[in-house]
């Protein structure tokens, strides 16, 4: 009887009350991952894109994803909207919320009952946070005639954009306070587009003044594009608080605004998550901004707006004839169809009298002058015939000088012929062509050489005080166009030239430019004097014309051939010059770089002249040898520039270099040669080599010797990680290499010219310059303090061996920092360890510094010099516990130092260790 009562145990009330805990617990779950599963709602923001959408993206995604993370259930996104598209958006409710510059705000405010719900925080530089911003107007600092704005009335003056609040508007309003028109005010008003570039184009003098909104200046002079120094401002505004440079009135900063449309519950969630934001917030940070505030007044901008009579103020109380329309239109619409039905009437009554009247007199007319009009007709047929006949002539006189234009070998006898063929022509008495050069007439083509010019050439067409500026011809050169002078009376007043006494017979002149198309400048002149009493025909003009396009298009072919064949001179003498300007390219890349180019060139004239080649092929091989890093350019500074090893992948970057110079080359004629021998410096015997392993005698011959000439002195030069080789040993490798990466015949050649070469002993890669050393700062940088490191370190003390260049060193072992740190903790201890590294740089500016293994500090110097024990109590170190251990080392010549690591930094000579742990 005891089994069925446990069995029945096994069912009782706690049991099953277990059982409906876990199904409620279950059905619980079930619920809330429905209600996570539910998919978000989409809120949409406005921006306004005026810099282009993908910057509206990249600034203010970051507050999308921020109010998405912040308001569960939602999903925000940024839809960039230009000018025009905003109010569309807005007005159509295809956007919930809206973010604008305060004056479109205010236009959306006013038209679409927008509402604003948060105030941007500015900080475009740290720690310059506000909530309101202005104009700045300002002009060069050197410009002393403008320092105020009445100073600017004539000049030229530039904004950012006629719709830019901070950059136009709020400058326009202080101009119009003053009564001033902008239009009218400013010789030129021109737009810039962005902020930065009207502050350059006023630094660079493109401009006199211009605007930009306030922290404009002072960020660009953060960043180091300018300096503030260089500009004034004009109508300072110093305004209590308010941190940068000032000339307007102040106004709040961009606001975000819900839209009608927006529900008030999702609108005040939005508003406080953007009052949560932090400046350190990622959205914040992408925006430059420090957050949100609470919304502020924008009133002052509806002032500004109404003051201009712009945005939704354009028609302020005006009284338009829209209005009249709208409320008297059935009226004006009968008014208007009496009115057009009578003008109608009246018009067809008027015409149809004065159609009466024209064909009244056009009948008496004809009764009266048809026999008048029978003889002039016959007189006119009668002088068309004469006309037909001169043309004819003039046609066969132009077709003359038309076939020189073929046949003539040089500019000169084709003018002169030209001038002798129209004065053969029977009506023209004389003519003669003027050629001009640097704008004065300097060569004469005359029909007849015994008519004096008045003085001799040159002449000037548009000097006054010339006599000559006052003939035809000077005139049509100057205005570039056709001149017809034509007798008035019975005394001859066209002459060739200004003697207007004697009574020549000439009745007419015409001067025409001589150019290669009507749209270029002038050459110079032809004229033609005629003793024909009608003068020139509009035909016989038209003719002339032509030819003096012909005679015009012919001098501008000369010349071009002269010119090109002096180009052609040209481009071969600045051959040599070419090559040292790229030579001068690589120079300027890397010091080290440079004079390996240099040295390369003269073993590659070494070993040409013991190859017996010719000077030609000498020439060339010293210009591919002084361009064959050329390909480096292309390399990455972290590649190139770098001080040590060069890890795989940047080897496979720099053997880049090799195709990148012939790429660069090969477009170039007179590079082609030079291009090839370049691709191919890095090949190898035995194929190996890059970039088309090309094998043996395949490889280009005068590539073959810059393969020998560059590995020579690779091996002949200092390395960081890796000390030159002596001469014997250098040769001694490349005869090793013989057959496998070296031509076996010019290694026979190199063994020979080599052995004498004289190598500089001072080569290295260590930094010779500011430049140089920043390289080495970077690679070489301790990265709490910004000293050297013990690589660095290591790096000296090897190479002063040889170069001897220091003399000093001094080594500050910290104590007691682990009490300090676990004290203040270990970022105290970081910061106490900066400022001890910035009291040391302040201390030995011009000594080199370095941090080893945590505690210890290294000072070295040119020269030696002492610390004494005063020197070791530093102030960056008083009160804090921790304290300075000093050791001295004297670095003797010829003696190599390394750094053994034991609980401090400990200095040997003679051998390398390892460093301990």
């Amino acid at each position: 009887m005891v089994n069925p009562v446990k069995k029945l145990t096994l069912f009782s009330f706690p049991t099953w009350k277990s059982i409906f805990s876990l199904l409620l617990l279950l059905v619980l779950v079930t619920i809330q991952n429905s209600a996570l599963s539910q998919p978000r709602l989409d809120v949409k923001i406005g921006v306004l894109a005026k810099r282009g959408q993908e910057i509206a993206l990249q600034k203010w995604s970051a507050t999308a994803d921020y109010l998405t993370a912040s308001l569960p259930g939602y999903h925000f996104s940024i839809v960039p909207l230009d000018f025009t598209q905003i109010h569309t958006a807005v007005q159509e409710a295809q956007i919930d919320f809206v973010l604008a510059n305060s004056a479109f705000y205010v236009e959306l405010e006013k038209l679409y009952g927008v509402n604003r719900i948060a105030t941007l925080i500015n900080q475009n530089l740290p720690g310059r946070q506000t909530t309101i911003f202005g104009g700045v107007i300002f002009v060069r600092e050197d410009r002393e005639d403008l320092k105020y704005i009445q100073d600017l009335q004539g000049h030229s003056f530039m904004a950012v954009e006629q719709r830019s609040f901070g950059g136009w508007i709020m400058c326009w309003r202080e101009l119009h306070r003053l009564g001033i028109d902008p239009a009218r005010f400013f010789s030129s008003l021109s737009y810039g587009k962005t902020h930065d570039a009207v502050v350059l184009a006023v630094k660079n003098g493109k401009v006199d003044g211009g605007t930009v909104r306030t922290d404009t200046l002072e960020r660009m002079a953060e960043t180091g594009s300018i300096n503030l120094d260089e500009f004034r401002i004009i109508r300072e505004n110093k305004s209590e608080n308010f941190p940068f440079k000032l000339s307007t009135s102040l106004y709040p900063e961009w606001p975000f605004a819900a839209v009608r449309t927006t529900s008030p519950a999702l609108a005040r969630q939005v508003a406080s998550a953007l009052l949560a934001m932090g400046q350190n917030e990622p959205a914040a940070r992408a925006s430059k901004s420090a957050g949100w505030t609470v919304p502020m007044n924008y009133q002052s901008v509806h002032d500004c707006l109404l003051d201009l009579r712009i945005g939704p103020y354009k028609d302020f109380g005006q009284f338009t004839i829209s209005d009249v329309l709208m409320r008297y239109w059935r009226q004006l619409a009968l008014l208007l169809f009496v009115l057009t039905i009578a003008v109608f009437t009246s018009l067809y009554i008027l015409q149809l009298n004065r159609s009466l009247r024209q064909k009244k007199q056009e009948v008496d007319e004809l009764n009266r002058t048809l026999e008048e009009k029978v003889l002039q007709r016959t007189e006119k047929v009668n002088i068309l015939l004469d006309q037909e006949l001169y043309l004819r002539e003039i046609m066969e006189t132009v077709a003359r000088v038309t076939g020189l234009l073929l046949s003539a070998p040089d500019l000169k006898m084709l003018l002169q012929e030209a001038c002798r063929v129209m004065g053969e022509h029977g009506h023209y008495g004389y003519s003669w062509i003027g050629l001009l050069e640097d704008g004065l007439v300097d060569t004469i083509f005359t029909t007849n050489d015994s008519i004096q010019f008045p003085g001799k050439p040159p002449y000037d067409p548009i000097d006054p005080d010339d006599p000559f500026s006052s003939t035809p011809a000077a005139h049509c050169m100057a205005d570039n166009q056709t001149l017809v002078i034509e007798q008035s009376d019975t005394i001859a007043t066209v002459s060739p030239w200004l003697d207007r006494a004697a009574v020549t017979g000439y009745r007419a002149v015409i001067a025409l430019p001589l150019r290669a198309d009507q749209y270029t400048p002038v050459l110079g002149a032809l004229s033609v004097y005629t003793l024909r009493l009608e003068g020139f025909e509009q035909e016989e003009i038209a003719m002339l014309e032509e030819l003096a396009g012909d005679i015009g298009f012919a001098i501008s072919s000369f010349r071009q051939k002269q010119m090109v064949a002096k180009l052609e001179m040209e481009r071969t003498e600045n051959y040599e010059e070419t090559i040292l300007s790229f030579a001068n390219m690589i120079d300027h890349r890397d010091t080290y770089t440079a004079g390996h180019t240099l040295r390369v060139a003269h073993y590659c004239k070494l070993l040409a002249k013991e190859l017996d080649l010719t000077d030609e092929q000498t020439g060339v091989l010293q210009k591919a040898a002084t361009l064959h890093d050329i390909g480096k350019i292309a390399t990455p500074d972290s590649v190139l520039l770098k001080p040590g090893k060069l890890s795989t992948l940047d080897y496979e970057l720099i053997k880049l270099h090799a195709s990148a110079g012939y790429e660069m080359l090969s477009n170039i004629t007179m590079y082609q040669e030079l291009a090839e021998i370049i691709r191919h410096h890095h090949e190898r015997y035995d194929g190996m080599g890059y970039p088309d392993r090309l094998q043996g005698k395949g490889i280009p011959p005068l590539s073959r010797i810059i393969v020998v000439a560059d590995a020579f002195d690779a091996m002949t030069t200092n390395r960081i990680y890796k000390p030159r080789k002596a001469i014997p040993e250098a040769l001694a490798e490349l005869q090793a290499l013989s057959g496998s990466q070296f031509d076996p015949d010019i290694v026979v050649a190199a063994l020979k010219v080599f052995k004498d070469a004289e190598v500089p002993e001072a080569i290295n890669q260590l930094p010779k310059n500011q430049m140089e050393q920043r390289r080495f700062s970077y690679f070489f940088s301790d990265k709490l303090t910004g000293l050297y490191n013990e690589d660095y370190l290591q790096i000296i003390l090897r190479n002063n061996k040889e170069l001897q260049e220091y003399r000093c060193l001094h080594s500050l072992h910290i104590k007691n920092l682990q009490q300090y740190n676990n004290g203040q903790g270990w970022e105290q201890g970081n910061i106490l360890m900066q400022k001890f590294a910035i009291e040391l740089q302040i201390l030995y500016p011009d000594m080199l510094l370095f941090r080893a293994y945590g505690r210890d500090f290294v000072v070295v110097a040119r020269e030696h010099f002492k610390i004494n024990k005063e020197k070791l109590l530093f102030d960056s170190l008083k009160g804090t516990g921790v304290t300075v251990e000093q050791d001295h080392l004297d670095l003797k010549e010829d003696t190599a130092y390394y750094i053994d690591k034991l609980e401090k930094i400990q200095f040997q000579c003679g051998v390398e260790t390892s460093p301990s742990l």
